[in-house]
C-alpha cells in the first residue's frame, strides 16, 4: 500500500512519550504531523485521517488506564480502517488495561491496531524509579519497534490480516488518581503564568495561577517541570508515604513488551 503520512497523536506532559514517539518516528520513512494534545484546548481539534495514514498513538499510563484527558480528545477522532500502531509509557509498575483501553478506544473509531508496546520509563512522580529512563539501551528497543513498523507498513498491501493482542482486562480497573495537586510558595510565584498555559487540563487559574482546581488537577506534575521559580511543589508528607509505597510496588529494570 503507499502510505500517505505518519500523524503522531500523543500526550505527554512531562515530554517523555513525546521522547519515545519522536523516536519511533526516526524510523519510519514517511513524513511525519505531530498533534500534540497535551496543551489544553477548550474546543477539541477534528482529528480525522485518511486509510492510508500510519497513525502512532502514544500515552503515559496513569494507574493502569488511558488518561481520560486525552480521551476527551476521542470525540473528534475517526479513522477510514486507518492502520494504527500504539505506545504506552508507564512509571515501571504495570501498565495493566492501558493497552486494551487504548486499543478498543481506536479500533472502535475506525483504525486497525498493526503493532503495540509498553515501554518501562522514568516514574513522574518519584523519579528515582526507573530514574533516566529510556537509557541508551531502551531507545535502541524503540528505534526497533520504529523499524519493524516501517517494514510492515511499506510491504504489505492490506492490514486485514493482523490481530494484535494485547494484556489488560475488562472491565478495566477503576480509574484512579495519586492526588497530588501542587500547591505554591506564594513568595516565589511570579505569577508569570507558564504553569496555567502549560496545564493540560486548565486546572490552574490564568489570572491567579497561585489558584489549581484540584477537581481538574491530575496530578501530571507539567506545572512542577515547567516552573523556573519553583514555585510549586507537593506536600513532603504525601510525596514520602507516595515514594514508600511505589518503591515497593515498582521494579526499575523492568523489559518493554512488545506486540507485533
Amino acid at each position: 500500500m503507499k502510505m500517505n503520512e505518519l500523524k503522531l497523536v500523543y500526550f505527554s506532559p512531562t515530554g517523555t512519550t513525546r521522547k519515545v514517539i519522536m523516536e519511533i518516528s526516526a524510523n519510519i520513512n514517511l513524513k511525519s504531523v505531530s498533534y500534540d494534545l497535551t496543551v489544553h484546548k477548550e474546543k477539541k481539534p477534528s482529528l480525522k485521517f485518511k486509510s492510508n495514514d500510519l497513525v502512532l498513538f502514544g500515552i503515559p499510563v496513569y494507574a493502569g488506564r488511558v488518561p481520560s484527558t486525552f480521551l476527551e480528545y476521542f470525540e473528534n477522532l475517526s479513522g477510514q480502517g486507518t492502520p494504527a500502531a500504539l505506545v504506552a509509557t508507564y512509571g515501571c509498575r504495570e501498565y495493566e488495561d492501558a493497552l486494551l483501553e487504548l486499543k478498543n478506544e481506536v479500533e472502535s473509531r475506525g483504525f486497525k491496531v498493526i503493532g503495540a508496546a509498553a515501554f518501562p520509563t522514568e516514574h513522574s512522580i518519584v523519579r528515582s524509579i526507573g530514574l533516566g529512563r529510556p537509557n541508551k539501551q531502551d531507545l535502541k528497543g524503540i528505534a526497533d519497534f520504529g523499524m519493524q513498523l516501517n517494514r510492515r507498513v511499506q510491504s504489505e498491501t492490506s492490514f486485514d490480516q493482523f490481530n494484535i493482542v494485547v494484556p489488560g482486562n475488562m472491565p478495566y480497573r477503576k480509574a484512579g488518581a495519586a492526588q497530588l495537586t501542587p500547591k505554591v510558595d506564594v513568595t516565589a510565584c511570579t505569577m508569570c503564568g507558564s504553569c496555567a498555559k502549560s496545564c493540560p487540563t486548565g486546572a490552574i487559574d490564568a489570572k491567579d495561577p497561585k489558584k489549581t482546581n484540584k477537581k481538574k488537577c491530575i496530578s501530571c506534575q507539567k506545572c512542577l517541570r515547567i516552573c523556573k521559580q519553583k514555585a510549586r511543589y507537593v506536600s513532603g508528607t504525601k510525596m514520602k508515604l507516595l515514594t514508600g509505597k511505589l518503591n515497593k510496588a515498582c521494579q526499575s529494570d523492568k523489559k518493554a513488551d512488545i506486540f507485533l
